[in-house]
Parts: structure tokens; sequence; C-alpha cells
């Protein structure tokens, strides 16, 4: 065979594969179309792209994927039950093909999917207990954390407390993978869950909504952002500070929303009517009565429309592209209207809100010029009597210095003289052996002594704290504290992998040892968590719980009352901020957030 005729049979077969792999593309364009779409939650576009796939022309692996996705799309028709289906049907088909993953994800998606169904009856527990299973296998913190979280949505109406403990699992595990999305997700689960009526720690579950709060707005999340304002606004509610509820609700209502957006203004709309009501202002809950049921009647009708295009896809293959094109614009029409009406309601809350807050202005003014004064005598004796401890605790630090060096080397090397020069003596055979007695026991006494003053010096500059870190001290500490089926002390860490400054670490130390001397004598717990957080290297966060008979604040003992006093200037005096919430019978949780 000559070269020329093998460079003409490798041009064909390039140019055979090269044919090969452009057929492929164009029978998968239309599926890869639709999952584009889909995932980026496009309804219309979406109906129209799946109107174009040609099932026929699918290998199994597509099918497959083709059910997954029209799964998905269901989901954003609101149609639960066609979803539900295909989720099976496309778990049945990947399990044939042995893609486990698949499996694992249809699996929680369909738990996802149950759990957010109200008055559900099919056992999502199956799906759950099947995921889980193999997320252990695969020992994967993604998988985990997904599955405790839909662990703890599943339990947070029937057992809110364990409800709190998967989460705070699935945030143990995600924090491995530094998902930070998941992560805030997780906290707005747990603020949700701190704000519940059988918990009811509003200034846990705001100080959480915070965190996830902070994350949304770095990756920009509106959709997100939109939840955790309307999440606020409702603890505000519950702590009767109305003002604040209605500044979060509304900055909610101003987002603008995606996929689902007229469910959310339904539920925002029936948040803000409640505070009315709750404020006893009846006219405006009225308004906001009306504007949830004219969002419920859009609701109606987008449903009707959705319905009436399943019916003309059935039966009008030929002019489904037709028909679609006209329901787009038809609904493009309904969403202009949609958007106007949100607009002059935005207006007019814009307006409303300008002018209470220019009444306030004025009244807030007066106040503040009051309060100047007062402040600023406040802020002297503060920093005054923050300065008075810190001289106590270095003046404690240096005598405690001062006395083992003193016992090292002053003393010590005394005794050790002294000692020699009995053995001495002893040795002196014109003695008496009366006196050789006497030296022997004298010499017994100073040997002990030595010993005593040598064990007492050599604590200088020790100790767990300063030898092993804050950490290992904290666990021993619980280790010792911890009294058999009377009272359990976990210390559950995360991020906490460096050492701190010594200082730092004896400071957080006692006040930890503190707190938990004051549980001990005065709440009657049986169990204490203490969390120790460091996300990043300029933050450490302290949370100490307990199950104990909680205490009014404003109204504790003389000494358990001066030492939360200390421990919170030092905390200020630190930069950081102290918070209590506790409620009788419910326990108590403290949190310390300090700057490193």
């Amino acid at each position: 065979m000559s070269l020329l005729m093998v460079k003409y049979l490798k041009i064909a077969f390039q140019a055979a594969i090269f044919c090969i792999a452009a057929f492929s593309y164009a029978q998968n364009a239309p599926l890869n179309k639709f999952e584009k779409l889909v995932n980026e939650k496009k309804v219309l576009e979406s109906s129209l792209a799946l109107s174009k796939i040609n099932k026929n022309s699918l290998d199994p692996a597509e099918i497959a994927k083709y059910n997954y996705l029209k799964a998905n799309y269901y989901l954003l028709e609101n149609k639960d039950n066609l979803a539900f289906s295909h989720y099976i049907i496309s778990k049945q088909q990947y399990k044939k093909l042995d893609s486990l993953d698949k499996v694992a994800q249809i699996n929680i998606d369909v738990v996802s999917l149950l759990v957010s169904i109200e008055k559900n009856e099919i056992n999502h527990e199956v799906y759950l207990n099947e995921y889980l299973d193999y997320a252990r296998k695969k020992n994967n913190p993604t998988y985990l954390s997904q599955a405790y979280m839909q662990i703890g949505k599943s339990l947070y109406v029937s057992n809110t407390q364990t409800a709190l403990d998967y989460f705070k699992k699935a945030l143990s595990e995600n924090l491995k993978t530094n998902d930070e999305v998941y992560t805030a997700r997780i906290y707005q689960n747990i603020g949700a869950t701190y704000a519940s009526d059988n918990i009811n720690k509003l200034d846990s579950a705001l100080y959480v909504y915070e965190k996830a709060l902070r994350i949304y707005k770095q990756k920009n999340l509106t959709e997100y952002i939109f939840y955790i304002y309307t999440n606020k606004g409702v603890a505000y509610s519950k702590k009767k500070d109305y003002n604040k509820a209605f500044d979060f609700f509304f900055k909610a209502d101003s987002i603008t929303l995606g996929a689902f957006s007229t469910k959310k203004k339904i539920a925002l709309y029936g948040y803000i009517a409640d505070t009315y009501e709750k404020k006893g202002d009846y006219k405006n809950a009225l308004i906001y009565m009306n504007r949830l049921n004219a969002y419920k009647e859009i609701l109606n009708e987008n449903e009707q429309k959705k319905a009436i295009k399943e019916i003309d896809t059935k039966y009008k293959t030929q002019e489904k592209e037709i028909e679609n094109l006209n329901l787009k614009n038809k609904l493009q029409t309904n969403r202009i209207i949609v958007y106007s009406i949100v607009g002059l309601l935005l207006v007019t809350l814009t307006i409303g809100i300008l002018a209470l807050k220019n009444i306030s202005k004025k009244k807030k003014i007066a106040e503040q010029e009051k309060q100047i004064e007062t402040q600023k005598l406040e802020k002297t004796l503060k920093e005054q009597e923050l300065h008075d401890i810190d001289l106590i605790l270095e003046s404690q630090e240096k005598e405690r210095q001062q006395i083992a060096n003193e016992l090292h080397d002053d003393l010590g090397s005394m005794l050790a003289t002294l000692k020699l020069n009995f053995q001495n003596l002893k040795r002196n055979e014109n003695s008496a052996k009366s006196e050789i007695n006497l030296y022997e026991k004298t010499d017994d006494l100073i040997e002990e002594a030595y010993q005593k003053v040598r064990n007492i010096s050599h604590l200088k500059n020790l100790g767990v704290v300063g030898s092993q870190g804050l950490l290992v001290a904290v666990k021993k500490m619980a280790e010792k504290m911890s009294v058999l089926e009377r009272l359990k002390i976990n210390v559950i860490p995360f991020g906490l992998t460096e050492r701190l400054d010594n200082q730092t670490e004896v400071s957080l130390f006692r006040m930890i040892q503190e707190l938990c001397t004051n549980i001990i004598k005065h709440s009657g717990a049986k169990e204490v968590n203490i969390y120790l957080t460091q996300h990043n290297p300029k933050e450490i966060n302290i949370i100490i719980e307990d199950n104990g008979t909680g205490f009014d604040p404003k109204k504790t003992t003389q000494n358990a009352g001066i030492g939360l006093k200390s421990i919170e200037k030092k905390v200020e005096q630190m930069g950081g901020t102290f918070t209590i919430d506790s409620i009788l019978t419910k326990g108590t949780t403290i949190i310390i957030d300090l700057p490193l």
C-alpha cells in the first residue's frame, strides 16, 4: 500500500469520527438544552425544549437522565405527583445501569419532595435510610450532611430538639467540604428550629440567621436572602418587636424573585398580616390579607393554564410548538401585570416607610442628645473598671511567678545546703550515737521539705492550658466535672486546629471553667454541650448550653451574678460579645464571640 493511500485512509477515518461525534451532539442537543433550562428554573422555555426531544433516539443512560430532568421540571410546575412518579422511574433505570451515585441523588430528592408536602401519607424513611446507608458506606461528608439535614427537617415538627441535633451533625460534616452556601442553609434551619414554639430561643435564632445572611450576601443569593429576611421578621414578631419585624418583612418584599415567587409572596403576606393583627392594627392586617388572597387567585389561574397546556400537549402534538409560544406570550403579559402591581405596592410601601422615618427621626434626635452625656459617663466608668480587672489579673500572675522563683532559687538552694551539712556531720566518727540518731531524723525532715519545695517550684509556668492548649484543657476539665448518670459534659470542636495566643487560651479556659462551675452549682442540668468553633483565623465562637432549670438574667443570685458580670466585662475588654439566652425550666445558652 502506497503512502498516498495510507494518507487518504487516515483522512477518511478522521472524517468518519467527526461525523459520528457531530451526529451524537445533534442527537443530544435537545436533551442538554432541556437540562440547562430546568437547572436555571425557566419553566416556559423548559416546556418548549421538552417538546423537541425525540425519546426514541435516546440510549438507556439518556432515558434515565430524561426522566430525572422531567421530574425536576414537574417540580417547577408544582405537579408533585408527576415529579414523584418520574423520580421512581428514573431510579429504577439508573439501578439497572448500576449508577449508584445517581440512585442516591434521587433518594435524597424524593425525601426532600415528600418532607415538603403537607399531610403526606407516603413513608419517606425508606428512601432516607437507603440514602443514609449509602452515604455511610461511601463516608462522603456531602452525602452525610444532606442526609442529616433531611432527617432534621423531617423531625422539625414532631421532635424539635432531636431535629436541632441532626442539623448540628449536618453542619459538622459540611464543614469538611467548605461548601459555604450549604453551611448557610443549615444555619437557616438551625435558626428556624431555635425560633420554634417548642424551643423559643429567639436570640439564638437571630444570631445564626445573621451568620447565614452574611454568606448569602457575599454570594449574592437574593432568593435565599428573601428567606432570611422573612424568618428574622417572624422572630422579631414573636419577640413583640413589631417595628423591627416590619423592617425585615418589607426588605423581603422588595427583593425581585424568580421561581415560585407567588408562593413566597403568599407566605410573606400571611406573616405581615398576622403581625399587624398582633399589634392591633386591623386595618393594615386586612390590607395584607386581601393581597394574600389576590396572589392565591393568581396561583390558581396559573395552575389552570398549566392543566390546559398539559391536555393540549397530549392531543395536539402537531400544534404543540405554536400553542407553547402563545401560552408564553400570555404568561409574559400576566407577569408584566403582576410586576406592575408589585411595583406599585413597593412604591406605596416606600413612601409610607419614608414618612414614618421622618417622624421618628425628630423624636430620636431629642432622645439621643439626652443619652450622649449618660453614655460618656458610663463609658468612662466601664473603661476604668476593665482596667482594674486587668491589673488584678496581671498582679496575680506576677505574684505566682515570684513565689515560684523564690521557692526554687532561694529556699530550695538553702535546704539543699543544709542537707549537705547534716550529711557531713553524720560522717564524723567522734559524734555520739544519740547525736547520729538526731541527725538522721533531721536529715529525713530536710529531705521531705526539699522534695516538696522542688514539686511546688516545678509547677512554675506549667498547667494543661499552657502546655497542651485550650481544647485539651477543656476536654480534661469536662472529663473531671462529668459525673456518671448525673452530669455529662460534651465538648464539640469545629475547625480549632491550631494553638491560640497563650494569654487568650488562659482567659478563655478560665471563662469556660467559671461558667461550668455555675452550671453545676445552680442549674441542676443533666447534660452540658460546649461548642468551640473557629471558622476562620480571625474569629472564635464559644457556645455553652445546658438543659437545666434556666434563670432570669435580671434576677441572678449574688455570687453567680458577680461571676457572669466579670466574664462579660472581660469579653468586652477583649473586643468580643457576650450573650445570655435563658428561659426558666428550658435551660440556658451562653454565646461568646471573640475576634482573634
